[in-house]
């Protein structure tokens, strides 16, 4: 190799090493070129330090380990000897001049200018990211320095004692000290907080009786109380408040700003006691606007249009404008049922302006899945005090199709298998805001065998699954259907068919459903499914795999249920109520579903069904089975914050099933189930219980008992679970940790083997618990979970102590855990590893 390449090499190669460990000082750098550390709140008492925290902008650069390191600035560094930003400013003025010179090629082809649009749109924020981000060794690998600067400090500094003074610490002062720690400064923040001031009276002017009138109804929404202490946020929300319940009450023309406050300091009254300040607030509502009254406003007109795709002028599609309920409805290209939209849209001609109205009308047109985006405007008609509301939207592509590869992953033994999904939709199917939906699924899968866990099958699956869904309440009559049109309902009528096939068995299952569901708010749900009907049957069974089956049953497993030829329907119902937010930081949350189901409900109203459905599956030899079974389930979650990224949660699931007829069981999908990573993770999945039975064991080739595989079915289920999350650290996303302890299992009610039965006065001594750790990898739209678990206490274990100890119990296991094989499944006590997409609840 030539001598000058060698020497340019060694010398990037250095460089790179250089900035890896962040050694090297750049020659254009801040004053005196310290990294900013990082900071320490102290003497703060009542707010919080995650508030104040979050007042400071700069954040310190990631270190490798805690040591002085910066690898991720190094990075950075490094790609700066390779970007030149005059480069990618000229790409992208040459993308643009490619989009202009194309775009009057095709201009009179929408359909080509509507595709042109959308790849040099993708192209140009590329280069334009390039342009202000850098390479991808400074924007995706790399982080740019983070500097100490003294006057960046002091406005920090500032802005925590204006949020002390908001928050009713007057007299409050914030200092800091800067603390050098090799090559990086960190801060030392010191809050002296003082007395807060506290708010004795609160008084509302209003020359207005209607207004009055109306504020003094909702006085228990107000945001201002007297005892509480003083917070400035409270003011601006007390606005707001005011703002939008007259703005929903006709007064268009009302805007916070008519809010005014008179804060009255009552330091020289006797009364204040020595600890607090006290101040009188009076609210003064303003309902004059150049000396005549606000007056209340009605909608003169409502129009709704739908535009052509986006890009492309009107003058190219015909448009087809109709009256429907005194809305005038105005379709460019596509045509969507006007009975359906006046469902949505819910302010109307004549009526007083509403902005919660307004509002609703967005989302629920937003929620139909037919607009790209959906705009509201306004203008005021000859009289002054009518609006002419118009809300315009741009349809989304009417047909459209997406693939998803990737390998399902076997927690327990056996290999990733490949799997794909196709999936096909329509939208308004039928010109009536239908979206109609086509999804194929096939896997592949390496699974251990049920009848000796050493060996592994190939099993296969392929499923198909279609549905419509309309954007109403298919139900006779308008009654109920007018009562919910604000609540965003939905009909979906949905059938599937899948089919698996093993060595031990080939299985089939063809289902329909006709689900309700409505939406009062976004954090409340209803499901109603009046036909939820499932046709199951085992075409193939091996003899020996029949065998298992019977041998299991006679232990209380009724896995043999799910391989007979089965019928079952059902009604049910579910509520949920989620007021845990999508994305952002923790929040006080909670999370309650509650679901009721009641299987072969028809049955008991038309008994002769029964026979009219073996006729139909011509069940001439009586194998067809029905189940009745009545089936609740209530899961309840609580979220608190602790910190800026650090969170509590709490978690409590129950249930139960109950079975009568002819049969007296259930369907092995309805029981329920203990252990793995949603459950008591120290267990592997569905193996735990019921009661203190011991797990049946697989064999090896060599007649040895190996780990357990058999599912433990129950019908009463018990769960709680407490787990501590937090943030480690920042690597193209966040990786989060957590540790948890988890308790709960599963009964039965009436086993032959006692010792699966639920009993009150043994209900503790039956619940397992588990503890452990759990890493997460956090992208913000996939999450990977690896949880590590490890029996504490397990019900079903029992050894002998002693000559005289014929059979003790002992449920506490921690200390069979061998630390110098975590891992091994053969030990009494393993750490379990949960994979899982997501958090567990």
């Amino acid at each position: 190799m030539n001598s000058k390449y060698k020497f340019t090499y060694c010398k990037y190669l250095l460089l790179f090493l250089i900035g890896l460990s962040s050694c090297a000082r750049k020659q254009h750098v801040r004053s005196n070129g310290y990294y900013l550390g990082n900071s320490y709140i102290k003497g703060n008492l009542v707010v919080s330090d995650s508030e104040l925290d979050a007042l400071i902008p700069q954040k310190p650069n990631r270190r490798l380990l805690g040591l002085p390191v910066f690898p991720y600035v190094g990075l950075y560094r490094f790609g700066q000897l390779f970007y030149v930003k005059e480069e990618k400013q000229r790409k992208v003025i040459e993308v643009t001049q490619n989009y202009q010179k194309e775009s009057r090629l095709h201009e009179n082809n929408p359909a080509k200018l509507e595709k042109i649009q959308r790849r040099y749109g993708k192209k140009l924020d590329r280069a334009q990211t390039r342009v202000d981000k850098g390479n991808f060794w400074m924007r995706i690998l790399g982080e740019e320095p983070v500097y100490y600067i003294n006057g960046e400090v002091e406005k920090n500094a500032e802005k925590m004692q204006k949020y002390l003074y908001n928050n009713g610490f007057f007299q409050s002062t914030v200092t800091f000290k800067p603390d050098t720690t090799f090559n990086r400064i960190k801060i030392n923040y010191f809050v002296t907080e003082n007395r807060p001031t506290i708010i004795r009276n609160v008084d509302y002017v209003i020359y207005n009786a209607f207004v009055d009138s109306l504020l003094t109804a909702n006085k228990k929404s107000a945001t201002l109380v007297a005892g509480k202490r003083y917070d400035g946020d409270a003011f601006e929300e007390e606005r707001v408040r005011v703002e939008t319940l007259l703005r929903n009450e006709g007064y268009f023309g009302f805007s916070r700003q008519n809010v005014t406050y008179l804060v009255n300091d009552t330091l020289t009254n006797p009364k204040t006691d020595s600890v607090f300040k006290q101040v009188d607030v009076a609210v003064r509502v303003d309902m004059e606007s150049n000396d005549s009254e606000l007056a209340r406003y009605t909608f003169s007109s409502i129009n709704f249009e739908v535009l052509p795709p986006a890009g492309l002028p009107d003058s190219l599609f015909r448009k087809n404008v109709s009256n429907f309920r005194n809305i005038q409805y105005s379709f460019t290209d596509k045509k969507f049922s006007t009975a359906i939209l006046d469902s949505k849209i819910q302010i109307r001609p004549g009526e007083l302006y509403s902005q919660q109205k307004e509002r609703d009308t967005q989302r629920q047109l937003s929620l139909t899945d037919q607009f790209r985006f959906i705009n509201y405007s306004y203008k005021l008609d000859s009289t002054g005090h009518g609006i002419h509301g118009t809300y315009k939207a741009i349809p989304l592509d009417k047909y459209q199709f997406s693939t998803d590869v990737g390998l399902n992953v076997i927690q327990l033994q056996g290999a990733p298998g490949p799997f794909a999904n196709l999936s096909y939709k329509i939208r308004n199917v039928f010109n009536g805001l239908e979206n109609f939906e086509a999804n194929v699924r096939g896997g592949i899968e390496l699974v251990p065998g049920f009848l000796n866990s050493d060996d592994i099958y190939r099993s296969e699956e392929i499923g198909l699954n279609t549905s419509i869904l309309f954007p109403k309440l298919l139900i006779p009559g308008n009654y109920f259907s007018r009562k919910v049109a604000a609540y965003n309902p939905r009909t979906q009528v949905g059938v599937g068919y899948n089919f698996v096939r093993r060595p031990e068995y080939s299985r089939t299952n063809f289902k329909t459903a006709l689900t309700y569901s409505w939406q009062p708010n976004v954090n409340t749900l209803y499901n109603l499914s009046l036909v939820d009907l499932n046709v199951l049957n085992t075409s193939r069974k091996s003899e020996k795999f029949s065998n298992l089956l019977d041998t299991l049953f006679l232990q209380g497993n009724n896995l043999r249920n799910s391989f007979l030829k089965s019928f079952v329907s059902d009604v049910n119902f579910t509520y949920v109520f989620n007021n845990n937010p999508i994305a952002g930081p923790p929040q006080h949350a909670r999370y309650f579903r509650l679901s009721l189901e009641s299987g072969g409900t028809s049955q008991n109203i038309f008994p002769a069904q029964k026979q009219l459905i073996k006729y139909i599956f011509q069940d001439k030899a009586g194998d067809l089975q029905f189940y009745k079974y009545l089936r609740w389930n209530v899961d309840f979650r609580k979220y608190w914050p602790v910190g800026r990224r650090s969170s509590f949660v709490a978690r409590v699931n129950s249930g139960a099933i109950h079975s009568y007829g002819d049969n007296n069981e259930s369907p092995y999908e309805k029981y329920f189930f203990a252990g793995g990573s949603n459950s008591v993770r120290a267990w592997l999945p569905r193996r735990l219980g019921p009661g203190s039975s011991a797990p049946r064991l697989t064999n090896n080739i060599d007649g040895t008992e190996n780990n357990f595989s058999f599912e433990a079915p129950g019908q009463f289920l018990l769960e709680g679970n407490l787990e501590w999350r937090g943030h480690l650290a920042d690597f193209f996303g966040d990786i989060n940790y957590a540790f948890f302890i988890d308790a709960g299992n599963v009964w039965s009610f009436n086993s032959q083997q006692k010792e699966q039965n639920i009993k009150a006065s043994n209900l503790l001594k039956d619940i397992a618990v588990g503890s452990g750790f759990g890493i997460r990898y956090d992208l913000s739209f996939f999450v990977l979970r690896f949880d590590f678990g490890v029996k504490v206490y397990d019900p079903s274990v029992e050894i002998t102590e002693g000559d005289n100890a014929s059979g003790k119990r002992r449920g506490f296991v921690l200390d069979e855990f061998d630390f110098r094989k975590p891992f091994k499944r053969t030990q009494p006590n393993f750490l379990n590893i949960n994979l899982g997409v997501g958090y567990p609840f």
